[in-house]
């Protein structure tokens, strides 16, 4: 067994199934879930609900690990959780408007886009000007340390979906990383975004940017061996063959429980709501098949028809 491998992160577009695969491998008695970790710091500023039932600060899990943090960083994160800066994340559902200010999504846009060109152009002078973006994964590695010591297990899934997240996390430690590239077909995606009422530009484009970057950056950053490319729809369609294979690529051996996840405590603190769910049933989602109008898809090819069948959908 390779016992070197202790961070897996799940990269994808929003509303891919991610929560969906991160509990299923947070089933593993070797892996804890994670969730969107990248929003911890707004989690605890609203105390909003862990998967286990109860709010974060009331979590013993969040509690200890609140605690490490705190006397690492030196800092009473239960009091100020923003000085805890875990990235620039987008929150979609729950914002913290105290916190999501315009400042902030202006700073957001700056520091990912030269990110995005550090990246893309291999630009190293631009490091000092993107410094917190760095402060953001030395917090989130002690994160996933803190939650490995209080829960022993050998590794955790971050579902944040970030792709640079996911490359600053493998450059950093690539022989305890492994990215899991998620893909769902775009008409689901822009419908799941349609039915919470986001537009049908804003919903593609989301969709489209985010594989449109990711997947030439993750190719030229991550080694071959250590990207794992799956579908959305190969998950829900053979669960177990499609979990055996992730198992087999992060070299634990596939335990069949993993599949019932809601029999599972885990201590997600953002995701899909999904995760409150009491049922493991895994079944595909292709309301969008029916429901989206002869518009929506005729935009839907206008603007993405060829990226769609790259990933391979028709």
């Amino acid at each position: 067994m390779n016992n070197h491998i202790n961070y897996i992160y799940i990269c994808s577009a929003g509303h891919s199934g991610s929560t969906l695969l991160d509990m299923i491998l947070g089933s593993h008695s070797k892996i804890e879930s994670l969730g969107e970790i990248i929003q911890l710091s707004k989690n605890i500023s609203l105390n909003t609900q862990c998967t286990c039932g109860v709010p974060v600060l009331s979590c013993v899990v969040w509690r200890k690990v609140v605690d490490i943090l705190s006397d690492k960083l030196n800092i009473d994160i239960v009091s100020n959780p923003y000085a805890l800066n875990m990235g620039f994340y987008n929150p979609q559902i729950i914002t913290d408007n105290l916190h999501t200010t315009i400042r902030y999504k202006l700073k957001r846009i700056i520091f990912r886009g030269l990110r995005y060109l550090e990246l893309k152009y291999q630009l190293s002078f631009l490091k000092p000007f993107i410094s917190p973006i760095y402060v953001s994964l030395e917090n989130t590695v002690l994160v996933y340390e803190a939650v490995r010591k209080v829960l022993q297990c050998q590794m955790v899934v971050d579902s944040s979906k970030s792709y640079q997240e996911a490359i600053g996390l493998y450059n950093k430690y690539p022989e305890n990383t492994r990215i899991l590239l998620l893909y769902r077909n775009g008409k689901g995606v822009l419908y799941s975004y349609i039915k919470r009422n986001f537009s049908r530009n804003k919903s593609i484009n989301s969709w489209k940017n985010h594989y449109q970057r990711a997947i030439p950056l993750l190719k030229y950053y991550v080694a071959e061996n250590h990207l794992f490319r799956i579908k959305y729809e190969q998950i829900v369609n053979d669960p177990t063959a499609q979990v055996k294979r992730i198992c087999a690529f992060l070299d634990v051996e596939f335990e069949s429980d993993m599949l019932n996840f809601t029999n599972h405590v885990h201590h997600i603190t953002n995701g899909n709501n999904m995760r409150f769910s009491s049922s493991s049933e895994i079944r595909a989602d292709n309301k969008w098949s029916d429901n989206l109008s002869e518009k929506d898809l005729a935009f839907f090819e206008r603007k993405a028809g060829d990226l769609n069948r790259i990933l391979g959908y028709v």
